[in-house]
């Protein structure tokens, strides 16, 4: 509701400039991180750094698995130490793989760490390029609708096919077909500003 209040201030004070030296147009940054060819190999490297990792974890469960059965299978044949001593041995693989689950999954693990690293150019890009176009286009302001504050305006204000044409004129579309989409939707920060994209944390195995 704060934003909203803002951006009517702020449409306020420009219009107060009069309607000659205003020139507006919007654009949509989620399109452009579902659509864009970047974005469609940020979302191919992405899956198979995920899936590396997935399986990693999935092998150490089945390897805590395997251990439970054959202690099932022979504990009757043990005595009290050996019990210990397996049931020990099955406890700390039981730790490793929740460490594992963690460095790769948890809160800033290298999922996430990895998601920003191929995300933040890409953001960075299609940053300039909305720049470049209100520089080059003289526009007075340029809204992002993906935010969610724009309740009506002209379609001939869309700008996001010409920005994405931009985007995607020097690139290449991967043509992988396991290749999952990106999902752009981020939780805002603290000032409640919708950061461009985002990271959605894996779903742990």
């Amino acid at each position: 509701m704060k934003r909203l209040i803002l951006i009517i201030a702020v449409l306020v004070g420009i219009l107060s400039l009069g309607a000659q030296a205003v020139k507006l147009a919007y654009v949509n940054t989620d399109r452009l991180l579902l659509d864009s060819n970047e974005a469609a190999e940020v979302a191919r490297l992405f899956a198979l750094d995920k899936q590396n990792w997935t399986n990693q974890v999935k092998q150490m469960d089945e390897e805590i698995k395997r251990m439970e059965r054959d202690f099932e299978i022979r504990k009757l044949t043990m005595n009290d130490a050996t019990k210990r001593e397996t049931q020990s041995r099955i406890d700390t693989k039981k730790s490793e793989a929740g460490r594992l689950l963690e460095e790769y999954f948890g809160d800033n693990g290298k999922a996430e760490q990895r998601y920003k690293e191929l995300i933040d150019p890409l953001t960075a890009k299609i940053d300039a390029l909305i720049k470049k176009t209100a520089q080059d286009e003289k526009y007075t302001m340029i809204f992002d609708v993906s935010m969610g504050v724009i309740l009506y305006a002209l379609p001939t204000l869309d700008i996001t096919e010409q920005i994405l044409l931009e985007l995607n004129k020097d690139t290449v579309k991967p043509t992988s077909p396991e290749m999952p989409p990106i999902n752009p939707s981020a939780t805002g920060n603290q000032d409640g500003n919708k950061p461009t994209g985002g990271y959605e944390e894996p779903k742990k195995p």
